[in-house]
């Protein structure tokens, strides 16, 4: 997907399968320092994590071994497409996903010090690192060449922490999860009677859903090569290729940042009021991938129908699906299980329920069903 990539077009290959890394440094924008500045005029007024001027993210994401492509903003948070996957910076949280062969965990360092240095964000809340496994695990660098590697890693810089592997560990769609516990004496002096940390409120509402799919069909690969004829890459090219696949109509209210790549690979950043969505295509043919994430609530689509949307449009033989929930009541859990039941044309070959401190997850596998003639 990235044009970092030095492999030919002949028999290049690509790690499309991201790492996904999110620190919160309280669970709203509420709860951290009220630091403002209002810098351009085109911009809103901005404050904790949002304060960072580029240049700053630019030498961090040095670190990790990707760049920027397109920001984009809205009044809630700035959406960055880069040349390996997203970055979205809230007041009070980033979410970074990288693929390829990027050093996504050796950059957590430098995080914590930008928050402190520029933002007063001087203690992280909690933390949360996934990804699915790898297909080419020996070309991934530092600690990324091994899941206990990581853990270890993740181990020695940040406290609390507990790892699970999720799915079956000999399969291709195995699933690795790194978190640890809130840490709820993070308050904010002022704000202390009213507004403690506590996931535990039934104000905080968090989701996060991730479709992981490979082996996607030569209809659909096709469709995310850069056909010069066609016009120009990039994010011309972008806006195209969601027009074409049917993409921008998956949330059709939201603003989207796409971009083409040459010779071939496709991302794009959604944003829909302080929620955002990725999408990252890596189309060939020996190791072909994409993935969906949102934490767009399910007032805007059931989860069913959100999978449903997104499998038709990539036609995958393989899927995998998390939904990771905080915790509401027994019925809902319910409605959240049955949510990855039945995908018309696949079955299921795993589903998986864990219960942590304040979330719920879900985790499923599918494949497409075999026709005998």
């Amino acid at each position: 997907m990235s044009e970092n990539n030095s492999f030919s077009t002949s028999d290049r290959v690509f790690e499309g399968a991201e790492k996904l890394l999110e620190i919160w440094f309280g669970p709203t924008s509420d709860s951290i320092p009220n630091i403002s500045s209002e810098f351009d005029n085109d911009r809103p007024l901005r404050n904790g994590l949002r304060l960072v001027e580029r240049d700053v993210w630019d030498e961090m994401l040095d670190i990790v071994k990707c760049r920027v492509l397109n920001v984009v903003h809205n009044d809630y948070f700035d959406a960055y497409l880069l040349s390996e996957s997203s970055m979205f910076i809230y007041p009070h949280k980033i979410i970074l996903k990288t693929c390829g062969t990027t050093t996504l965990l050796i950059a957590i360092h430098r995080l914590l010090e930008i928050a402190s240095e520029y933002c007063q964000l001087n203690k992280v809340w909690r933390v949360f690192y996934s990804r699915k496994s790898f297909v080419f695990p020996e070309a991934q660098l530092g600690p990324h060449k091994d899941w206990n590697e990581e853990v270890k890693f993740l181990d020695q810089l940040l406290d609390n922490g507990a790892a699970y592997t999720v799915g079956k560990s000999n399969g291709d769609h195995c699933w690795f999860l790194w978190l640890n516990s809130p840490q709820n004496d993070i308050l904010i002096p002022e704000l202390e009677s009213t507004h403690p940390l506590d996931e535990t409120n039934s104000d905080f509402q968090d989701i996060t859903i991730e479709i992981l799919m490979t082996e996607l069909s030569s209809e659909t690969l096709n469709k995310f090569y850069h056909d010069p004829s066609e016009g120009e890459s990039g994010t011309q090219g972008g806006a195209r290729i969601d027009k074409k696949t049917g993409l921008c109509d998956i949330y059709p209210e939201a603003q989207l940042d796409s971009y083409l790549y040459e010779p071939c690979g496709y991302s794009a950043n959604g944003l829909l009021n302080d929620n955002y969505f990725n999408i990252h295509v890596t189309p060939e043919r020996n190791c072909s991938y994409a993935s969906f994430e949102t934490n767009v609530p399910v007032g805007h689509g059931t989860i069913s129908d959100v999978i449903h949307k997104v499998i038709t449009i990539f036609d995958p033989e393989k899927f995998s699906v998390t939904v990771f929930k905080t915790r509401e009541d027994n019925d809902n859990k319910k409605f959240l299980v049955a949510s990855v039941n039945d995908i018309k044309g696949y079955s299921r070959k795993d589903r998986i329920l864990y219960e942590f401190e304040v979330y719920d997850l879900i985790f499923a596998q599918f494949e497409r069903k075999k026709i005998f003639a």
